[in-house]
């Protein structure tokens, strides 16, 4: 259960800070064009986004951990696609360290769901 607190928790920051600092995020996720006005909105779309997904995993017991888990890792396969649908158009320096930290966002949540126990 520590596992799935410490994911949980990992989520919440990421998404708070999206939420709050959009503009600093963005930046750091995609470059210049992070900061647009656009992209602000976007960016707090998606630490709400971050926050819900947290959230649920803090409240469930039990089974339904799973599923919450689940939706995180497929969440983050959403941004991998996202990324790589935009490739050309993103600053190529941020463009490996964002696909990275979404593949790395979606690996983890893979290790925590083959860690939690099976529904059943």
């Amino acid at each position: 259960m520590r596992l799935v607190t410490t994911y949980a928790l990992g989520r919440a920051a990421f998404g708070a800070l999206a939420l709050l600092a959009p503009a600093g995020t963005g930046r750091a996720l995609a470059g210049p064009g992070g900061a647009t006005p656009d992209a602000r909105a976007f960016l707090r779309g998606l630490g709400g986004r971050e926050l819900g997904l947290a959230f649920g995993l803090l409240r469930a017991r039990g089974n339904a951990i799973r599923p919450w888990i689940a939706a995180g890792v497929l969440a983050d396969c959403g941004d991998m696609a996202g990324l790589a649908g935009g490739w050309s158009e993103l600053a190529p320096g941020k463009r490996g360290p964002g696909l990275a930290f979404a593949a790395a966002a979606a690996a983890a949540g893979l290790a925590v769901l083959a860690l939690s126990p099976p529904e059943g």
